[in-house]
């Protein structure tokens, strides 16, 4: 006789079930009894005890979470192996599991066998290697942004400097030649004098403009720039405004329109920056505004702000390119093509918004014209030692 046939097989099998690195559990299908658990299955469910109990219901996952299903009933029906499902402890913890499940008759019992695999630690370690090469991706992007916005501001400053130069050097050369005319007295008559004289202030004040829009957009870039903030009524600064700009729109052929109510309009800001905000808004609504258009003015409230609308009778601005109309980087590439200036006005405009706790928006239209707006908080919202008085009052130098 083959001495095989002696070898005591079911011995072998019991120990290498009892001792898988797998865990085994057998459930009886009808009265949902534990029949086997091996060594693993009983430290992946904490059983302690041999005469502990454990029913097949217990190991049910309360609820999916994610990615992980909820180990249920309807598993239990189909054969099959189920990855990253959720079971039940005695003790009412979870973890995750791949279960193998093969249903079986043994005797007069239908039973089921459950071969389960614990990949809680590797899902755990899974998820936080996938978290941190999202991080690592996350910074690897943005080190990209950061490096293409240097490239770009780099090619920008390049422009800038070249292109400014050019319109700082335009009205100096006019302002030094006519002053030459008058030093060697090489004028005809008394007009061709003042002429002269007025051209020399003419550039004089553009040449003004251009230096205090580089002052300013260096100061904002380098968060230096100085805010002095206090509840006034903004009525007085829009009427002087918009009459120190009634000359430009009748010259242009365009009117303007102010309509303010009669009770006072308080609000917090800065009346120096606010003027320029005004001053460049308004300015732009006539320079690109049409023959015999309008330039209206206008003012809501709600309880948050106080909103100041102008609105023109322009070409008006394409959807895609309004954001581009506060962006430093579109200006500073296109000083060129700006109506006598740096065309940082906007961008600058936005920033003193920002600086004195408001906004400044546009909504356009193709054909019909822009409205900006701008909203100046009603009440205090930043820190307490920005709301002060300016000193010597707010008539300063703009760009101080």
């Amino acid at each position: 006789m083959n001495q095989k046939q002696h070898f005591p097989i079911h011995a072998l099998f019991r120990i290498m079930a009892d001792e898988a690195i797998m865990g085994f559990v057998t459930f009886d299908i009808e009265d949902r009894s534990c029949l086997y658990m091996n060594k693993r299955a009983r430290e992946l469910f904490e059983i302690l005890d041999d005469d502990q109990p454990l029913i097949l219901d217990s190991i049910f996952g309360t609820e999916s979470r994610g990615d992980f299903k909820a180990f249920n009933e309807d598993l239990i029906a189909h054969e099959g192996l189920y990855q990253d499902v959720i079971l039940m402890r005695e003790n009412g913890q979870s973890f995750v599991a791949n279960v193998g499940v093969k249903r079986s008759t043994v005797g007069e019992q239908h039973v089921v066998v459950l071969m389960i695999q614990d990949v809680t630690l590797q899902k755990k370690l899974q998820r936080e290697v996938v978290a941190k090469q999202l991080e690592i991706k996350s910074a690897y992007e943005e080190l990209l942004k950061q490096n293409k916005q240097l490239m770009e501001l780099d090619l920008a400053k390049n422009r800038f400097i070249a292109l400014t130069t050019h319109e700082l050097r335009t009205p100096l050369a006019a302002m030094v030649a006519a002053a030459e005319i008058l030093h060697m007295n090489l004028y005809d008559t008394p007009e061709q004098m003042k002429e002269f004289i007025d051209m020399i202030f003419e550039q004089g004040q553009h040449l003004h403009d251009l230096v205090n829009d580089i002052l300013d957009f260096a100061k904002i870039q380098a968060g230096r720039m100085d805010f002095y903030i206090e509840e006034q009524d903004i009525h007085p600064v829009l009427t002087s405004i918009s009459e120190g700009f009634e000359g430009m729109a009748e010259s242009s052929k365009v009117k303007i329109q102010l309509n303010l109510p009669e009770s006072p309009a308080l609000c917090y800001f800065d009346e120096l920056r606010i003027k320029q905000v005004f001053s460049n808004i308004i300015n732009n609504a006539i320079k690109y505004n049409r023959e015999d258009g309008v330039v209206k003015i206008w003012i809501e409230s709600d309880e948050e702000n106080l909103k100041v609308f102008v609105s023109d009778t322009g070409k008006g601005i394409p959807k895609d390119q309004i954001e581009k109309v506060f962006n430093e980087f579109e200006t500073l590439g296109q000083v060129a093509q700006h109506h006598k200036g740096t065309g940082l006005g906007m961008p600058i405009s936005r920033r003193l918004m920002e600086g004195m706790g408001g906004r400044l928006l546009v909504d356009s239209e193709v054909g019909v014209g822009s409205k900006f707006w701008i909203e100046i908080p009603r009440k205090k919202v930043l820190a307490e030692e920005i709301y002060r008085p300016r000193p010597g009052g707010p008539t300063g130098d703009l760009a101080a």
